[in-house]
This record gives structure tokens, sequence and C-alpha cells, in this order.
């Protein structure tokens, strides 16, 4: 969670208090008293709660509240913001479908509790991997969304395949019969619309998924 919310608010008041010290006791030319502080961080200790409030509700605006990896409303904004970086850059941007495999037996088999481990473990798995040159997002059941910037030529091989066999991995460790179908895209080579390399990478994973 970020302290936007936080650092705005006492940043407003200490503003708030300095014009109010001015005011006061320079222009005004009143006496100065202790009380001033004592004022100053009440307010603080307001601004401080009242900031936090706003970070944690903003916060779980952009989640998903299961595995805390982005949701889909906020991977859709953060596209155009990444793309356009990307075009500034002179790079292309992978987006990748990744969808996992049996995860109804699993739910069958072990109970909903268990499927729900099993994706907390899997958005973590995925967070660790992408690092800080993309971001994870549950696209909704047990599909994930990554978008990774600067890709090169052998993507495919060099990271999307690395990636589901990492996948494959970390769920044998407790359930052997889990992996992951995995579609990918890239902007701006497959398309500009968001929509459309959604559609182009989502269309290369179920063609995977169904030759499984």
């Amino acid at each position: 969670m970020r302290y936007h919310g936080r650092l705005l608010a006492i940043g407003v008041v200490l503003l708030f208090n300095l014009l109010r010290y001015f005011y006061y006791h320079q222009y005004l030319a009143l006496p100065f008293k202790w009380t001033f502080f004592i004022l100053t961080v009440i307010f603080l200790v307001v601004a401080w709660w009242s900031g936090k409030q706003f970070d944690h509700v903003k916060y779980m605006s952009e989640r998903d509240p299961l595995t805390g990896t982005y949701n889909r409303r906020t991977v859709e904004k953060s596209f155009q913001k990444v793309a356009k970086k990307c075009d500034q850059k002179d790079q292309s941007l992978g987006i990748i479908m990744l969808d996992l495999n049996n995860f109804k037996e699993v739910n069958d088999e072990f109970g909903h509790q268990r499927g729900d481990e099993l994706l907390i473990q899997t958005a973590a798995t995925l967070n660790h991997f992408v690092g800080k040159n993309g971001i994870v997002a549950r696209w909704g059941g047990d599909e994930f969304i990554i978008l990774v910037s600067n890709v090169k030529e052998n993507f495919a091989e060099s990271y999307v395949k690395k990636l589901q066999k990492r996948i494959k991995e970390q769920s044998s460790e407790a359930f052997s019969n889990v992996g992951a179908s995995v579609g990918y895209s890239i902007y701006p080579r497959q398309g500009v619309s968001f929509q459309k390399l959604i559609q182009k990478a989502d269309a290369k994973m179920y063609k995977e998924k169904k030759e499984k």
C-alpha cells in the first residue's frame, strides 16, 4: 500500500499551520502560545489517520481481494500508460494470458479453500517471476494477465516458456496435475488496441489448452 494519501494530508496540514502561524503571530502580532503545537499535533494525527483510510480504500479498489494482484479494471487502465512509455523508448510490450489447467478438479477434490491457496501461490510466483518489469493482474477465476515491458524478439522462448515452466514447478509441489496454458500477444506489432491484443493472447491460450 502506498502513502500518497497520508503524505498529501500531512503536507496540507503543515502548510495550513505555517500559514496560521504567520497570520496570527506575524501579521496580527498576537502572542505565541504553546497550545499552538498541541493543535498542530492533533491536526497531524487526524490528517495521518484520514490519509491512511484513503490509501486503504484506493489500494482495495485496485487489487484483487484474494490474491493481492491488480484487478481487471486497473490493468486495463495501466495498459495505456505502459504502452505510451514503450512508444517513447521504442520498445515492445508483451501481453500474457495464463489459465491454470485442471483447476476445477482441484476445487472438486480438495475443496475451494485449497483452490484459493493455489491461486494465492500462483499469484506470488507470478509477481516474483515478473518483478518490477511487469504488472500482474487476476483477470477472473483462475486466469491471470501479465504486462511485460521491453520484450525481446525471442519472447516466446526466453520468457513465456520459462514462466510456464515455473508455474508447473510451483504447482507440482502440492498439486501434481496442475500446470498452465499460456497465450501472448505483442504491442504494437500485433495491434495497438488492448481488446484486440487480449483476444489474440486469449485465442492462443485456449488453443494450447485444447491441445493438452
